[in-house]
């Protein structure tokens, strides 16, 4: 089962990135403080969820597991479903950082493409879902 943080995304000050906060809630409620997210061992995948109020759209993301062979190819990359979620495995017999760069789009007709900061995904606590 899947661990679910919602990201609220905006145009950055300076036009080329996607300024994001993270919540454990849709309505922004539960903040996330800063880029670092821990979830559950035993989560088996981790799901970035469009915020209630975002002003982006997500519709992809890029990983990888920190300290391991650099390099990306299709196991790198996720895209977001229709529902605007994007879903990365993390195994649930290790304890692993994965970076992560969410990618977004401006709503409706595309004019531009926008990374996000990387936020790192870490599944060692031991909160049950």
């Amino acid at each position: 089962m899947a661990y679910t943080i919602y990201v609220n995304a905006s145009i950055s000050e300076d036009g080329n990135f996607a300024a994001c906060t993270y919540s454990l809630n849709a309505d922004g409620t539960g903040p996330v403080d800063g880029n670092d997210i821990h979830i559950p061992v035993n989560a088996g995948e981790c799901s970035f969820a469009q915020a209630d109020e975002t002003h982006l759209s997500l519709i992809g993301a890029t990983f990888k597991t920190i300290g391991s062979t650099p390099g990306m190819n299709s196991s790198n990359f996720a895209p977001a479903n229709d529902e605007n979620v994007v879903t990365l495995p993390m195994p649930t017999t290790s304890t692993v950082t994965k970076g992560v760069v969410l990618l977004f789009s401006t709503p409706g007709i595309v004019e531009n493409l926008y990374p996000s900061s990387d936020p790192q995904v870490t599944n060692d606590t031991s909160a049950c879902l």
